[in-house]
């Protein structure tokens, strides 16, 4: 097979891999008021299940980038998917008590970050046709796995018990080993050397200013996560219609991002000059999310989603694309800025609403954004097509 004919299953592979490694911390978030009944732990102490994940994945992301660039992305997708369905069994079948789920859950974080970074990697080598949208199909991955994550509850968690969930887990990781196993080239990418940096063409100081850069918008989408469907129930929407809205939202989230992906491909434009104008339409989000009131907030949420969780797709496609035999080494680094920031997000935005109120934590993620979306712009040169 020719490179474009392989291109559709290399991305398929690439984005069923990325769902089935973040699949196991977003479960933790959906299934938390079952499995903290079933531990015997209140939901705000549950909360570290998610916080432990993207914790543990932040500290690994570095390392497990620049491992991906020595072994080459099958080697370490086959390792990490392996593992990936283990703890999903583990977790479905051992898991008694509440100090072991954090602890699994934790592995599972680590395994993100191999999988996340060997993912770059191997859409990087695989001279994609369609960068631009394999990158959209793959970052489409997260809110994807939010939303299977979601549809568990009613559809596993209240019939057969939360911990089938994980199971189901288990068998989406070994269904993406198989695919790795027939699609991602085997090959080793660089050397086997210790400085696996070397192969990285950015400067490192875009690097960390992506990562900075990273952390901040990462910040805006975890609060979006974390607070949009209790938010609109304080903004005076029933629990249905702010949940039914989260789930639109996050659905056109995704047909956004495919579509950035699809205009990635055609336009000259800078990458991340793109990424300000879209993330404009997030901000503007955020300051309707301030106003507290039930048609406002609907109007927030959609825009929040669509506009103000789409950068992953511009900034993924600028560090693969300046990047190509470095893309694990490099997004080991920026992933670890994602990580940190949703780690972040849900503690320091719960204070902000504990002590002030939604309107004040919503002002302060819209300033953020601002923040983030100013210093995109700087990087945008850095970062040509």
């Amino acid at each position: 097979m020719h490179a474009r004919d392989q291109s559709t299953p290399i991305v398929v592979t690439a984005a069923l891999a990325t769902v089935s490694c973040v699949f196991p911390g977003l479960a933790a978030g959906a299934l938390a008021v079952q499995a903290s009944d079933d531990f015997g732990v209140a939901e705000g102490t549950y909360g570290w299940a998610l916080g432990i994940f993207f914790l543990c994945a932040s500290v690994a992301s570095v390392p497990m980038g620049l491992l991906a660039q020595r072994l080459g992305p099958q080697r370490q997708l086959t390792v990490a998917l392996v593992l990936t369905a283990s703890v999903q069994v583990i977790i479905a079948v051992a898991a008694r008590n509440f100090a072991f789920m954090l602890m699994m859950l934790g592995l599972a974080g680590v395994l993100n970050s191999a999988v996340q970074t060997a993912v770059n990697l191997a859409l990087s080598r695989a001279e994609l046709p369609r960068l631009g949208l394999a990158m959209a199909t793959k970052q489409s991955a997260m809110p994807a796995s939010a939303m299977l994550g979601g549809l568990a509850v009613p559809a596993v968690a209240l019939t057969v018990g939360w911990r089938w969930a994980y199971a189901m887990g288990a068998g989406v990781a070994l269904v993406a080993l198989a695919l790795v196993r027939r699609f991602i080239s085997g090959g080793v990418v660089a050397a086997r050397t210790s400085r696996s940096w070397d192969v990285v063409a950015s400067p490192r100081s875009a690097i960390l200013g992506m990562a900075g850069v990273s952390m901040l918008l990462a910040f805006t989408a975890g609060s979006i996560n974390a607070w949009t469907v209790s938010s609109g129930v304080d903004a005076g929407l029933s629990e249905g219609v702010a949940g039914l809205a989260l789930s639109l939202a996050a659905g056109l989230g995704i047909c956004v991002r495919l579509l950035s992906g699809v205009m990635l491909d055609r336009s000259a434009r800078l990458p991340l000059a793109s990424a300000v104008a879209v993330m404009a339409f997030g901000t503007a989000g955020f300051v309707l999310l301030t106003l507290r009131m039930p048609a406002t907030h609907l109007v927030g949420t959609v825009l929040a989603f669509a506009g103000g969780w789409i950068w992953p797709v511009f900034t993924n496609f600028s560090i693969v694309n300046a990047n190509p035999e470095g893309a694990g080494a490099a997004s080991g680094v920026t992933q670890m800025g994602v990580y940190v920031g949703v780690f972040l997000a849900p503690v320091l935005t719960g204070q902000i609403i504990e002590r002030a109120s939604y309107s004040v934590m919503w002002t302060v993620v819209a300033a953020i954004g601002t923040l983030g979306a100013v210093m995109l712009g700087m990087l945008a040169p850095q970062f040509p097509r």
